[in-house]
């Protein structure tokens, strides 16, 4: 994917999100993130949209748009007009517009388009869930951009978990293939059909949500060790 589809992304997913905003009860809880109600899913969001829309209007030298820090009484259109916010300030950057990032490798606009995308993908996965009506991440290659990207935040975290050797195998009916084994001194990624402890087979959607401790719409088979899975929820746990 390219900066062009990550803006995409954020704007379509950020929609949807907003939907389930819009159709939810604002105290009611989110199975995914039992912490938080829909309310504090979406500030928690909007704050993330708003952190980056002020860091890419630096990048740009463009005036920071004002906002509140709070949803208020009304989360929906709080949240719409923060993410309206993101995506202009997006679509005004390039991709290697330079923007501060948490990521000492990559300080660009395309940084933040690809973090957002998956950002809001999840937590709109997250909303869906909590009025009953979760859809898979789409496009497929959305969902197979996220489970890369996930691999580029553990590396960028220092703070991340580390394995004992385990490895995960994933099989997407997509075609996508991985080898992740979580060794001490970080991951090691194969794109390739090999052998792993545990073997998950299903859609690219699904496989995404697993990563991100989320549960899959569909069937995802599973082979060998179930233990890997909590292996890697120490590797990776995405809040």
């Amino acid at each position: 994917m390219d900066y062009a589809d990550h803006v995409e992304a954020v704007e379509q997913q950020t929609s949807a999100f907003a939907k389930a905003l819009m159709r939810g009860d604002a105290d009611g809880r989110v199975p995914t993130c039992p912490d938080w109600t829909l309310r504090d899913l979406a500030k928690h969001v909007g704050q993330v949209m708003g952190f980056w829309t002020h860091l890419l209007c630096e990048g740009t030298g463009r005036p920071k748009p004002a906002f509140d820090e709070e949803p208020g009484r009304s989360a929906g259109l709080w949240f719409v007009q923060i993410a309206g916010f993101l995506v202009n300030e997006l679509k005004s950057a390039t991709a290697d517009t330079k923007v501060w990032t948490w990521n000492p490798a990559d300080q660009s606009a395309a940084f933040a388009a690809r973090r957002m995308a998956h950002e809001t993908a999840v937590h709109r996965f997250d909303a869906q869930m909590a009025i009953g009506k979760p859809e898979a991440i789409d496009p497929p290659a959305l969902a197979a951009d996220g489970i890369e990207e996930i691999f580029v935040m553990v590396e960028a975290w220092p703070e991340s978990g580390r394995g004992e050797g385990e490895t995960l195998h994933l099989h997407s009916a997509e075609g996508n293939e991985w080898l992740i084994a979580m060794n001490p001194d970080g991951l090691e990624i194969r794109r390739e059909h090999a052998k792993g402890d545990l073997a998950l087979k299903g859609a690219v959607s699904d496989l995404e949500l697993l990563l991100y401790d989320r549960p899959p719409i569909g069937e995802v088979e599973r082979f060998g060790d179930d233990g890997v899975l909590a292996a890697w929820k120490r590797v990776f746990t995405f809040g």
